[in-house]
């Protein structure tokens, strides 16, 4: 396993171990996530950003961004890029199955601005996925419409 220096590192290091997980199980992700405290929180942030827009891995984007989920959990890593900017980047291809990116996003940015962020976003031109996918996330955190 490389140790990440680089966002897309990260990303390759997941990709990888999702890769793999039918031989070593989880192994390989429990190993990453053990090395990743001594990693820069952007490139921690970074990397699972890009794990969350990526559009090629069809068949394992549910495990994917399932592990990237643990990892925001495990890790809570902490950033000052907005949370407007990171939701406008993931909610188009977020799995609604991972409850975990919602509440990294409470706890790193408080309640009171995520739900100000979902109010700005609801009056944009988000597509009927997108605003499902708010909804979830609403739904989540105990946010009422």
């Amino acid at each position: 396993m490389k140790f990440p220096t680089t966002p897309e590192d990260l990303k390759n290091e997941l990709f990888n171990s999702v890769d793999k997980i039918n031989l070593v199980g989880d192994l390989r992700i429990r190993q990453l996530i053990q090395i990743l405290p001594k990693v820069n929180n952007k490139v921690i942030i970074e990397g699972i950003i890009q794990i969350f827009e990526n559009e090629k891995r069809i068949d394992s984007v549910y495990t994917d961004q399932k592990y990237a989920g643990i990892i925001l959990k495990k890790i809570n890593p902490k950033t000052e890029e907005s949370a407007a900017s990171i939701l406008s980047r993931i909610l188009k291809n977020w799995n609604r199955s991972v409850e975990e990116l919602p509440f990294w996003l409470k706890d790193n940015y408080g309640i009171e601005t995520i739900k100000q962020v979902f109010s700005e976003l609801e009056k944009t031109n988000l597509t009927a996925l997108e605003s499902e996918k708010l909804k979830t996330m609403k739904w989540f955190l105990g946010i009422k419409s």
